[in-house]
C-alpha cells in the first residue's frame, strides 16, 4: 500500500491580520464571501501576503490541487492501494477519500476547499469526500505504518540523496502489504521544516533539477504501480 501525504500544503483561509485591507475585500465582494471564508491566494492576494510570516511558504493552493489530479483516478487508486492525506502548515491534517472525483476546474476547487476548511468536512452530510481528523502528522504516520513487520518512509526532498529512476524502482517493495509513506512538500519556496523532516527515515532527490510536488507524486506512483504490478501488465 502506497500511502502519499503532501506536506505543509499552501492551503488556508486568509488569516484575519489581512481581513480588513482594501484589496481582500474587494475581492470577497467579487467572491459574495466575507474575508475569513476566502482561501488565501498570492494570484490575488499576493501584495497582501507580503505582511505575513513565512510568506514565500504560503498562498499556493495551486500545488495541492495539481498534486492531487495527478494521484487520484489512477490505476493504483481504483486497486485500492493508495491513502491520500494533506497535512497544513498549521499542524491539521485531511484525509482524502480515494472515491473522490476531484473538479477539473481550479476555481471550483477552491470554493470545495474552502468549504472543507470552515466546516472541517465535505460535503456536509453523508459519506465524507475530505475531511479534518483529529491527529498529528507524527501519529499519522505511525498509524499508517502500524499492522506490518516494516514500511518504507520516503521523503523527496531538495537535498536528499540523488535517486534515479532505477534505483527508485528497487527501493520499492514488489510486496503491496508493505507499507510505503511517500511524504511531498506542497508549498511554493522555503525549506520543510526540521521536526517534518526527522519524521521520515529516507530522503530522495529524483531528478538534479527541482521537481514540482506533481511531478513527483505521478514518477513514484507509476513507478510503485509497476512495481507491484498494478500496471505494465498488458
Amino acid at each position: 500500500m502506497l500511502h502519499v501525504i503532501l506536506l505543509e500544503c499552501a492551503i488556508e483561509l486568509v488569516p484575519r491580520e489581512l481581513t480588513s485591507l482594501k484589496e481582500i475585500q474587494a475581492h470577497a465582494r467579487r467572491r459574495r464571501k466575507k474575508p475569513g471564508q476566502l482561501m488565501l491566494d498570492q494570484t490575488h492576494h499576493g501584495r497582501a501576503m507580503i505582511r505575513l510570516d513565512g510568506k514565500e511558504k504560503r498562498g499556493r493552493p495551486d500545488i495541492t490541487f495539481l498534486s492531487l489530479l495527478s494521484i487520484l483516478e489512477t490505476p493504483l487508486c481504483k486497486a485500492g492501494l493508495l491513502t491520500v492525506h494533506l497535512h497544513l502548515v498549521d499542524g491539521r491534517v485531511i484525509e482524502i477519500s480515494p472515491d473522490v472525483r476531484l473538479p477539473r476546474n481550479y476555481d471550483r476547487f477552491v470554493g470545495l476547499f474552502e468549504q472543507l476548511l470552515m466546516n472541517g468536512r465535505i460535503p456536509p452530510e453523508g459519506e465524507p469526500l475530505a475531511r479534518m481528523i483529529d491527529t498529528s502528522l507524527p501519529d499519522l504516520i505511525s498509524n499508517l505504518a502500524a499492522g506490518s513487520g516494516e514500511s518504507l518512509l520516503l521523503l523527496a526532498i531538495e537535498n536528499g540523496t540523488k535517486t534515479s529512476a532505477k534505483s527508485l524502482r528497487s527501493i520499492l517493495p514488489q510486496d503491496s502489504t508493505m507499507p510505503v509513506i511517500l511524504g511531498v512538500g506542497a508549498f511554493p519556496h522555503g525549506d520543510m521544516s526540521n521536526s517534518v523532516k526527522e519524521l521520515f527515515s529516507t530522503h530522495l532527490k529524483l531528478d538534479k533539477e527541482v521537481m514540482m510536488a506533481w511531478h513527483v507524486c505521478a514518477e513514484v506512483l507509476w513507478t510503485y504501480s509497476s512495481r507491484v504490478g498494478v500496471t505494465g501488465r498488458l
